[in-house]
């Protein structure tokens, strides 16, 4: 029996599988005629427009990877806050006292609602007064109080946040990786001789799917590869030479012009991706030699360096904008490398055995 969906109840039910537009998507037939690498194409248009195919990434990729959310910079007093929402998945990640990072599931998975209404069931994050919701919008982070949390940390941290189920969370150089699950392999060694130029990051929204997104962020040719990043060698928009790195599933790294530009992806709507975008540099230039030069000089170089950066991220996302149009066409090597290893993933998920639903509600009791 297939669940409507209706208020009130969540219809995400993995043991009834992932259909839509008349396929089974974790079939190996649906990815099949997009895994050739003699002529890769995008996967079909169902992967990027329907609420089932995302539903399936959020059980096969976003709850069980190494997700990068962040900057540690940005979380650098004891207490501050950074939210992130993983699929379905409310999260956060608070820099605690002796300067270590914890990560946990937020308190109020759903905001103040007793179940998750319709209208958030759409594959698109609301914007809710509930900041914490596992469907709504991430706010920015969160600095802690003199006397430390704050009252609009109470969504995500309770009462109690040490009684909260806790994520797997890793300082991975300059920037904050999280798994959902506690008991994580540790993710492959982060690139050496990277630190954060400031302790900010910047957010730019493209109407396009987040696969869509990688692939045209990390354009350029295969150079080396490993279980979990793939290499490439390419050029900017200018025609300078870049080095790409693709670390799975949401981190893209670009470096050229003497520093790193890091693109964290994180799906807003099923159209739709936001981009988390960090300048990094060589972790030999120390933030006291901003105060060898004029502020306002320092200011001004670092303001140009910014648009330069946003200019090229632009360029680089104006195809991925035509394909989410398209939906049909020839993969990248970096698109070609995400579909396989969504594929193995969507394969390698853990057979589902138990069809008793983990949970029931008002209108879900006796299904």
């Amino acid at each position: 029996m297939v669940l409507a969906a209706s208020a009130g109840f969540v219809p995400d039910r993995p043991d009834l599988g992932h259909r839509a537009e008349g396929v089974d998507l974790a079939d190996p037939a649906f990815f099949a005629d997009s895994l050739d690498p003699g002529a890769p194409r995008l996967l079909p248009p169902a992967a990027y427009r329907a609420l089932a195919f995302a539903e399936l990434e959020d059980d096969a990729v976003w709850t069980c990877s190494w997700l990068t959310i962040g900057l540690g910079a940005e979380i650098s007093s004891p207490g501050d806050l950074l939210p992130f929402t993983a699929g379905h998945h409310g999260l956060h990640v608070q820099r605690e006292g002796d300067g270590g990072l914890v990560g946990r599931f937020n308190k109020a998975q759903h905001g103040g609602c007793r179940a998750v209404p319709l209208q958030c069931r759409t594959g698109t994050k609301t914007r809710c007064s509930f900041t914490a919701c596992g469907y709504s919008r991430d706010g920015t982070v969160l600095p802690a109080g003199r006397d430390g949390p704050t009252p609009a940390m109470h969504q995500y941290l309770g009462l109690r946040p040490e009684r909260l189920l806790p994520v797997a969370v890793r300082a991975w150089g300059p920037l904050v990786r999280i798994n959902l699950d506690p008991g994580a392999v540790p993710p492959e060694a982060p690139p050496e001789g990277l630190a954060a130029l400031a302790a900010e990051t910047r957010r730019a929204e493209f109407a396009c799917n987040w696969k869509l997104a990688l692939q045209a962020l990390a354009e350029g040719e295969r150079f080396s590869e490993t279980s979990d990043s793939l290499h490439l060698t390419g050029r900017l928009a200018t025609g300078e030479a870049a080095a790409i790195a693709v670390h799975f599933p949401n981190l893209v790294l670009i470096e050229a012009r003497g520093k790193t530009c890091a693109v964290m992806l994180q799906p807003t709507a099923l159209g739709q991706t936001l981009l988390r975008i960090g300048l990094l540099g060589s972790d030999d230039a120390e933030p006291a030699d901003r105060e060898t030069s004029r502020e306002s000089s320092w200011e001004a170089s670092w303001e140009a360096s910014w648009i330069a950066w946003q200019a090229e991220i632009a360029a680089r996302m104006a195809p991925a904008v035509a394909a989410q149009a398209a939906l049909s066409g020839a993969a990248n090597a970096a698109g070609l490398w995400l579909q396989q290893r969504i594929a193995a993933r969507v394969r390698a998920r853990p057979a589902i055995t138990d069809t008793q639903p983990l949970f029931a509600t008002a209108q879900g009791r006796g299904c």
